[in-house]
């Protein structure tokens, strides 16, 4: 976030922040609090932006490999390397994209 004259707002300014850290202080007396924080309903980044991109691409093979063994792809040019990369492009090397185009298959 940041103000009019395009400088970065400190989280210390922000009036969530604020009674967030005032609600966790430790001075309470006879209560308990219950909380939890997650990052999908974060409103800054997209949720692409935590898939780890290094790692998509052996978890795609290691798909491709399991499918193949369990005979869930049968069409005859799906073990072939040109058949592997149709695969990758439509899905994007992305296993749960992968797993939605082969279950049309």
């Amino acid at each position: 976030l940041k103000r009019e004259d395009k400088s970065p707002i400190a989280p210390e300014e922000l009036a969530l922040v604020h009674n967030l850290r005032k609600m966790m202080k430790n001075d309470w007396h006879g209560g308990a609090i219950v909380s939890a924080l997650s990052q999908t309903g974060s409103l800054f980044k997209p949720r692409k932006a935590y898939l780890p991109q290094e790692l998509l691409g052996k978890e795609f093979e290691s798909c491709i490999q399991y499918y193949l063994e369990n005979n869930w792809l049968q069409h005859e040019k799906a073990p072939t390397e040109e058949g592997k990369k149709e695969l990758l492009f439509l899905s994007n090397a992305n296993p749960s994209l992968l797993e939605r185009h082969c279950a049309y298959l």
